[in-house]
């Protein structure tokens, strides 16, 4: 099988960039690091190639940070930076009935309810897009997403499923964004193309090398223009995690105090757990009191 690649060309005229996405190899390692059924993992799949290609396109933007929600029965969480570095993670409610019709096979999601959240490089302001799609294909509540949360017209096609020789996952995906000067009839032409395409699955089954899948998946001559190799990366530390405490309520802390017990923290992204140990929470405590006690007297 292909290593993971990230591809980006435009067509030769430059009226419109398509990004395509081969992730097998990450999402297989998503699913072993969670210790995920079939059916879990294809949901988080269908995240990851999303999250992969929505970076792609964002010029200015560091990351992305993407949310999906069932209700309280799931939620899907990713981050990937510009650099296709990416993470990401699914959290079930063990109770609800419609995990446990996925877990079967079986998709009767009511909705499905997407925030994304886009940080861009060397400022701290945050693009915020919600929607919610009355759908249970994370492909076509994305591209719902993509149409109320983008400026310019954008469209992608994604597919995960279990490879029938060997059980493992397969995650291959393309995504569209039309450029400002693009003619109606270019327009028109791509929107036709891309509503003719099989499903991504069924395309990638014919013929797996990328140059003619380029072809298949393109009405146009095109050119290349790079290429990057996704990495599942988690940025969690020691430092990250004790960051999160200075931000509780002081009530939160000192009930942590009273209890006299280490605390154990878990990263959702890669199930790596952290001790905080009570002679570091007493310190971020006293000086959280320190810096009240100023502000109050300045006052």
């Amino acid at each position: 099988m292909f290593q993971d690649y990230l591809f980006f060309g435009v067509d030769t005229k430059v009226y419109y960039s398509y990004r395509m996405l081969h992730l097998s190899h990450l999402v297989e390692e998503a699913k072993n690091l969670h210790i995920l059924n079939n059916n879990r993992a294809l949901l988080l799949s269908d995240t990851l190639l999303g999250s992969v290609l929505l970076s792609s396109i964002l010029d200015y933007e560091e990351r992305i940070n993407l949310r999906i929600h069932c209700g309280s029965d799931f939620t899907i969480g990713t981050e990937t930076s510009f650099l296709a570095e990416t993470r990401g993670y699914i959290e079930c409610n063990e109770e609800s009935e419609i995990v446990k019709q996925i877990d079967l096979g079986n998709n009767i999601i009511p909705e499905l309810q997407i925030r994304s959240m886009r940080s861009q490089r060397k400022k701290s302001t945050l693009s915020e897009g919600h929607t919610v799609s009355k759908l249970n294909s994370i492909e076509q509540a994305l591209n719902d997403h993509l149409s109320s949360s983008y400026q310019m017209n954008t469209y992608l096609k994604i597919s995960s499923w279990v490879n029938e020789n060997d059980g493992k996952l397969n995650a291959f995906g393309v995504i569209y964004q039309e450029l400002p000067d693009i003619p109606e009839s270019v327009s028109e032409k791509l929107k036709n193309h891309i509503a003719s395409l099989p499903s991504m699955k069924d395309l990638y089954l014919l013929n797996s090398d990328a140059d003619i899948l380029s072809k298949k998946l393109i009405p146009d001559e095109t050119k290349a223009v790079k290429s990057l190799n996704p990495k599942f990366v988690c940025s969690c530390s020691q430092e990250r995690v004790e960051s999160v405490l200075v931000t509780l309520p002081m009530e939160d802390l000192s009930d942590i105090i009273k209890k006299s017990e280490d605390l154990e923290m878990k990263c959702h992204y890669c199930n790596r757990n952290y001790i905080v140990g009570m002679n570091k929470i007493s310190q971020i405590y006293a000086s959280r009191s320190n810096v009240n006690s100023e502000s109050s007297e300045m006052n």
